[in-house]
């Protein structure tokens, strides 16, 4: 078991530190401390941390977190080193509100014997999603085309599933839909057709992240002559790997 450095979030940490029963001077008395979030964002690369010094023979550590009535197990490992450090990586999924997780730690051995359980918040973490259009303006019969992008708090492209999707006209009728709309690496690619007589002025996107929960995007359909010069700037999405997204209008 290595040592790990400390989660570089600037997350407040709930710190624990415990004796453990053994019959060794109190200087050297084993010692057992954990490092966890007090706070634990959904669909996020959180850790815990745990430390073990003093250790005078060998123990079983293991660690369980107890999150919507499933437990599930970060570690169990047999630590025969005097002195450990280690960090485990891990993730939640999404619940339908803030809920809470039992974090529970035990340390066993031949004469040593631990067991803490500890509660943490556990809260979705929100993403930031973006809708981008080919252009701003469309003429009748013409295709729209469009992505959605979506990044976590960290700027890392997140795998999302939109239960709609779906076009709304300048009266608010919805003129398309798409249901259970999953991003890969980050984004999807979605396009629709506009007919030749088209309801002119503003339409929108709506991306339904959840029952309370959505993102907009306009555009506006209307005749244009071609005397009427649309320019359209380049804009660019990149994210921490690298991945980037350029778009262009005519």
């Amino acid at each position: 078991m290595g040592k790990d450095k400390l989660p570089s979030k600037p997350n407040i940490f709930l710190l624990l530190l415990f004796f453990l029963p053994g019959n060794t001077p109190l200087n050297t008395e084993p010692q057992y401390m954990v490092l966890v979030p007090f706070l634990i964002q959904t669909n996020s690369h959180e850790k815990i941390c745990v430390q073990l010094t003093y250790l005078n023979e060998s123990v079983t550590l293991s660690a369980t977190l107890e999150y919507l009535g499933e437990n599930r197990s970060l570690i169990d490992d047999v630590v025969s080193e005097k002195d450990v450090f280690t960090c485990i990586p891990f993730s939640l999924p999404k619940s339908n509100s803030t809920s809470v997780a039992f974090l529970t730690v035990t340390v066993t051995g031949d004469t040593l014997r631990f067991k803490s359980r500890k509660s943490v918040l556990v809260k979705n973490s929100e993403s930031l999603v973006f809708v981008q259009t080919d252009k701003p303006i469309y003429k009748p019969g013409q295709t729209v085309q469009f992505r959605i992008v979506s990044l976590d708090k960290d700027f890392y492209p997140l795998n999302e599933k939109f239960p709609f999707v779906y076009v709304q006209d300048p009266q608010r009728n919805r003129v398309y839909q798409w249901q259970g709309v999953e991003l890969e690496t980050g984004f999807t690619q979605l396009s629709f057709p506009l007919t030749s007589d088209p309801i002119q002025g503003f339409y929108k996107i709506v991306v339904q992240k959840s029952i309370s929960s959505h993102v907009e995007h306009s555009f506006s359909v209307e005749e244009f002559g071609k005397g009427r010069n649309l320019t359209v700037m380049p804009f660019t999405v990149t994210t921490k790997f690298g991945i980037s997204w350029e778009q262009h209008g005519e």
